[in-house]
């Protein structure tokens, strides 16, 4: 049976139909690469053809056919991604162009993660009402006062003096734990992201009960508060992955906490305490909100005999804060369904705006005339 003719490619009628070698011009012209490109490969080593020799035809360059093959290659590559400082193993032959391309894709899909991050996080700061560069930079305001009174805590107190009586050995363990916990955040790849940020918040959790103290799903911002700018937690989770990463973890807790006290308020409301079958919230129900919403963010409520003016009005301050969030959260359509992508809540926007109206205007402390 006779073989079939050789097919020929476009190299091999570049080579049968040019007069070789060609100048940069020629070249630019054939291939659409401009004699600045051309120029700059040539300073960057990935394309260096012989020159016509000191003094003769001003020592111009002059390429060959496997120049132009290679040339090829380099716009190629240009197109799929790769950084010129990334392709002379490939064009040398050192590095096969398949196992190139599968840590392409995998960097695309780490930068893919990146930008998921990102995108949760301006919609954090938008939730807070801070502006998106002020808070990469800094972090949040409200996460710096609400940091103040987490460290003023007995309870963080108490934190430090075990910190301090661990041994090497203890202390490397904690740093380890905490540093899987980030990689897998930063890494991990599920079919629904809001879950993956909830099983990274669990194990935060997990990780923050076993090395500090004892939170529930209504009182995480004590490890929101974890990743202040310019903490040991922040300073070492930046270290791991990147700068950005403490702000990320912080949106991610933030965001499992909203959803926590939304769905803990739609159940509230469902069983009585304000909601559309009342439009109006009494004032009991106000002091019971504002004193529930306090207590279980790990706000520091007084007793109630040592209560008075000043602090009620710390606690309701906080109290809108929060419903402040919780409204902004509920007015964002893609963070609700986020959070809430079963449709269980019954509360709106609209209704955390009541409540913090109704709490404002509690007067638990009249002046006296």
């Amino acid at each position: 049976m006779p073989r079939k003719p050789k097919m020929q490619t476009s190299n091999d009628l570049i080579r049968e139909n040019c007069e070789w070698p060609m100048t940069a011009g020629q070249v630019a012209k054939l291939t659409g690469v401009t004699t600045r490109a051309l120029q700059h490969y040539d300073e960057k080593g990935l394309l260096c053809p012989e020159r016509s020799g000191e003094g003769v035809a001003n020592n111009r360059k002059l390429y060959s056919p496997e120049d132009i093959d290679r040339l090829k290659q380099i716009v190629v590559l240009g197109s799929y991604g790769f950084e010129l400082k990334d392709m002379p193993p490939i064009l040398d032959g050192e590095r096969s162009l398949t196992d190139a391309l599968a840590d392409r894709i995998e960097e695309l899909r780490a930068q893919e993660r990146y930008l998921q991050h990102l995108i949760l996080f301006a919609r954090y700061a938008e939730i807070v009402g801070d502006d998106l560069f002020e808070t990469l930079a800094f972090g949040t305001s409200e996460v710096d006062a609400f940091a103040e009174l987490v460290r003023s805590s007995p309870a963080y107190a108490d934190k430090a003096i075990r910190w301090e009586s661990m041994d090497d050995t203890g202390l490397e363990h904690l740093w380890d734990e905490l540093g899987a916990i980030i990689v897998d955040f930063l890494g991990g790849e599920d079919e629904d992201p809001f879950a993956h940020i909830e099983s990274t918040v669990r194990r935060l959790r997990t990780w923050f009960c076993t090395y500090f103290f004892e939170v529930d799903d209504l009182d995480l911002l004590g490890i929101w508060t974890l990743f202040e700018d310019g903490s040991e937690e922040a300073e070492f989770a930046s270290e791991v992955g990147g700068e950005a990463t403490p702000g990320f973890l912080q949106s991610a807790v933030f965001l499992v906490w909203l959803k926590s006290m939304a769905l803990e308020l739609s159940a509230m409301i469902e069983g009585g305490v304000g909601g559309d079958a009342q439009p109006s919230i009494s004032e009991n129900q106000v002091v019971f909100l504002v004193d529930f919403v306090c207590r279980s963010c790990g706000y520091p409520v007084p007793e109630a005999a040592e209560l008075d003016g000043e602090g009620w009005a710390t606690m309701v301050e906080f109290f809108e804060t929060v419903a402040g969030y919780l409204q902004n959260a509920f007015e964002d359509k893609e963070i609700a369904t986020l959070i809430d992508p079963d449709g269980e809540s019954v509360v709106d926007g609209a209704l955390f705006e009541r409540m913090a109206q109704a709490a404002r205007e509690v007067e638990l402390f009249p002046e006296r005339g």
